[in-house]
């Protein structure tokens, strides 16, 4: 397991155990204003290029841990931000396995693409680790 993926897996551990919980419905959830809470509250990480952060969540009706990257958007090209959604995303499937939620989101105005996972909590250990 690499270093990334415990450092995932340990602030994944963190936030089911003692974490914030999102305040809103993730469907109205304000990307860049999430990850100024982070910040503030001290559970902003960087990790992969981006900055990431977890929040826990309710998901169907279910306890779930709400798990967001932000990647800056770089006059590079798309190809480059591609391959970093891609990475980010295999990361998070190395860790848990399976996500109950993956999308990304390019937001022009904020200068980022917003990568969005969420993981259901098992009732028997948490999560697959």
């Amino acid at each position: 397991m690499s270093k990334t993926q415990e450092k995932i897996i340990e602030i994944f551990d963190s936030v089911v155990e003692s974490g914030v919980k999102l305040d809103t419905p993730i469907e109205d959830v304000d990307k860049c204003n999430l990850m100024f809470k982070a910040a503030t509250s001290d559970t902003l990480h960087q990790m992969l290029g981006s900055n990431m952060c977890m929040f826990n969540c309710e998901y169907q009706g279910e306890d779930a841990v709400y798990i967001m990257f932000s990647i800056p958007i770089q006059e590079k090209g798309s190809k480059q931000i591609v391959e970093r959604v891609v990475e980010v995303v295999k990361k998070l499937e190395d860790c848990f396995v399976t996500l109950d939620s993956c999308t990304s989101e390019e937001v022009k105005e904020d200068r980022f693409v917003y990568v969005t996972a969420i993981k259901k909590l098992e009732k028997t250990n948490g999560y697959d680790s």
